[in-house]
């Protein structure tokens, strides 16, 4: 996938669009068994947090997959994209409510550690 950083016009909608070219590595589970019962809590949020950003990154990775393919159809008989220009951005909107969503789980745990 390409590094690039651009204004992106799709139906109408101009967006700023910068790439990363950041890969993330499968994160490893906290074993909640194994701790005691007061930590379990918090290990069985760190593993849906994982998750939530593991997932995050694996959509990224298709909408700039999808972006490329929609990029090399509009400059010769390539494959179309998966997405039109609404999934797309549905997709991505879903992205930052899930990421605000995890944001405000973190900030209460951290709250709630300083208590």
């Amino acid at each position: 996938m390409a590094n690039a950083s651009s204004a992106v016009t799709d139906a109408g909608c101009s967006c700023a669009s910068s790439r990363s070219a950041t890969q993330f590595t499968p994160f490893e589970w906290v074993q909640g068994e194994r701790l005691p019962p007061s930590l379990q809590s918090h290990a069985a949020f760190l593993n849906e947090a994982r998750d939530v950003v593991q997932g995050a990154q694996t959509l990224v990775q298709l909408l700039e997959w999808d972006e490329d393919r929609r990029d090399a159809a509009s400059s010769d008989a390539g494959a179309a994209p998966l997405f039109d220009a609404c999934q797309r951005s549905s997709l991505q909107r879903f992205l930052a409510v899930s990421l605000g969503l995890l944001h405000a789980r973190i900030e209460a745990q951290c709250e709630a550690l300083t208590e």
